[in-house]
């Protein structure tokens, strides 16, 4: 087991209070005090479906015994699942404000999405999402402090043949403002909070690191499985309160990695 201390590259809106935008990212000379980032190497690729995984050190039990605890706190998407007026989505508190996000597709041939979200029942957001597909474009919404974040997935389809592709790219939008757009994050998905703070991954320059608490964490990844379904949905980043669990690859290695604040009490 590997534990992570980086340097870290700096980031933009250092001025956040004094100019009045929205806080995504600082200068941060270390990791977070709080935050553990724990990697350990696999000898094979994980399977779908696993039921044993192959460390290159130590035992499966004692690994995943470690943090049992707090990785057993799963939040899931039906968690903050609604209906409100005949739309299915998500919804959350801002204060006094609810909050509601859902997603919609037009009719016809090629059907195309979009992800509204409203505040008190106006409109205060939308965002394209692409093609329909079995990929759920609405990921996920959170508030934290006097904030909101929105997770979606924009799919594109593609035809290979008898079959169709789908392609999904993960956006995340805070306040109105989508930082794939802002930071020049070529993906940015699995947004969560620990210990009340916000964490989520961005692809950047082709590499995959994490942001907890607006710093920017780069860890080299070249790919973390997400947003898969059906069987492939065991790859995925498993959530919990406090932590976040996943497979992620490096070089020629796979890593089973957790990333979380432990020792911090359940809400």
């Amino acid at each position: 087991m590997k534990k992570i201390n980086r340097w870290l590259y700096p980031a933009v809106c250092l001025f956040a209070v004094l100019t009045g935008c929205t806080p995504i990212a600082r200068i941060q000379v270390s990791v977070p005090p709080e935050l553990n980032i724990e990697e350990h190497a696999l000898t094979q690729r994980p399977e779908a479906e696993y039921t044993q995984l192959n460390f290159a050190e130590g035992t499966q039990e004692s690994i995943l015994a470690k943090h049992a605890e707090e990785r057993a706190q799963i939040i899931s998407f039906m968690d903050r699942s609604c209906n409100v007026d005949n739309h299915f989505g998500q919804c959350a508190t801002l204060g006094t404000d609810r909050l509601v996000a859902w997603d919609e597709y037009t009719s016809g041939l090629f059907h195309t999405g979009s992800v509204t979200l409203t505040r008190n029942g106006t409109r205060i957001y939308k965002i394209p999402v692409g093609d329909s597909s079995p990929i759920s474009t609405l990921r996920g919404l959170w508030t934290y402090d006097k904030h909101w974040a929105l997770e979606t997935a924009h799919v594109s389809n593609h035809a290979i043949g008898n079959m169709i592709d789908s392609q999904a790219t993960g956006q995340i939008s805070v306040d109105g403002k989508l930082l794939n757009k802002r930071l020049g994050y070529q993906e940015a998905f699995g947004f969560q909070t620990m210990n009340g703070k916000p964490f989520y991954f961005f692809k950047q320059d082709g590499k995959i690191g994490v942001s907890y608490n607006n710093v920017a964490i780069p860890l080299g990844y070249s790919e973390i499985p997400h947003y898969g379904c059906c069987s492939a949905a065991t790859l995925n980043p498993r959530v919990s309160q406090n932590m976040v669990a996943f497979f992620a690859h490096k070089g020629n290695l796979w890593y089973y990695v957790e990333i979380g604040v432990f020792g911090q009490a359940i809400p």
